[in-house]
């Protein structure tokens, strides 16, 4: 037996590769040429590159999910700028002070070609008390000129403020027909069966001494339903009544003395009328002093 050979190493059992090799899993097989890439079910993702918009077609007709123009949106575009670009043409004013630009361009727009040739419709009927004031409308008009206000602008604002100015004119104769009555109520309770004479000696007051300018501003200013007012005419009429019973027509129950008292009051309580000249009540009171001297002194006269 050969020692040496019954000692020597065992020759590594053939596995179909080296150490490095050994354990390593056989890579796949090549593929055929021309064979076509797996798809997405195989594990293999395929990539499509997106379109990008072109520079003539503007954002707002672009369509991202179909990387496609939106060509029946484009069309309709197109469309509108021709029959743009076919009518009148007006530059825009350059700024504020370009007065020749502005004139251009109200003119264009339908602005007449003078504030007179507005077609204002004036109310057929004005409720009693309200005028029409020439004024305000010339005023109205020389503003919607000078705005620019081409003539369905300008009658569109003129209509709305006339029937604005008659809703209030209507609320204004509601209120102070309200205001009227309930004044009527409170007063009657207050003076009861005096009530009537009361009214009737400051309506008197009124007609000898309040001029129409007068009276038309207690209407309009809601004071003539004043409580307060009333009651200053009512006691006004209530002194001149008796006063009146001295001047004016004597009354045959006056007496001399009577008179004589009254003349001296009413010295002293017009002297200023009676020693002004220029005073408006002085040739009144002179009147009224005469009378009652013809009273006092029937065989002197005045």
């Amino acid at each position: 037996m050969n020692t040496a050979a019954a000692e020597a190493p065992a020759a590594p059992a053939t596995t179909g590769g080296s150490i490095l090799t050994q354990g390593v899993p056989d890579a796949p097989p090549s593929k055929p040429t021309g064979e076509a890439p797996k798809g997405p079910e195989n594990g293999i993702a395929v990539v499509t590159k997106a379109i990008q918009r072109p520079e003539w077609a503007p954002e707002k007709f672009w369509d991202a999910d179909k990387n496609d123009v939106r060509k029946e949106d484009l069309g309709k575009a197109y469309t509108n700028l021709e029959k743009l670009l076919g009518g009148e043409k007006v530059p825009k004013p350059l700024n504020d002070e370009d007065s020749e630009g502005w004139d251009r361009w109200y003119a264009a727009s339908g602005r007449p070609e003078a504030a007179d040739k507005y077609d204002f419709k004036r109310p057929d009927k004005l409720p009693d008390g309200l005028g029409y004031d020439e004024e305000l409308e010339k005023s109205f008009r020389s503003a919607a000129y000078a705005s620019g206000l081409n003539k369905r602008q300008a009658t569109a604002l003129y209509d709305q403020f006339v029937k604005q100015q008659l809703d209030r004119h209507g609320a204004m104769q509601v209120h102070q027909q309200q205001a009227r009555a309930k004044v009527e109520a409170d007063m009657r309770r207050e003076l009861g069966n005096q009530y009537e004479g009361a009214l009737g000696k400051a309506r008197s007051v009124m007609g000898s001494y309040a001029d129409p300018e007068f009276r038309q501003w207690l209407d309009e200013s809601g004071l003539g339903n004043d409580p307060r007012m009333i009651r200053v005419f009512s006691r006004i009429g209530q002194d001149m009544a008796g006063e009146q019973r001295l001047i004016g027509k004597p009354a045959p129950s006056i007496s001399v003395q009577d008179a004589q008292r009254a003349i001296a009051e009413h010295r002293t309580k017009y002297a200023e009328a009676l020693n002004d000249r220029n005073h408006p009540d002085h040739k009144m009171r002179l009147d009224e002093r005469s009378s009652l001297f013809a009273i006092a002194y029937p065989e002197q006269g005045a």
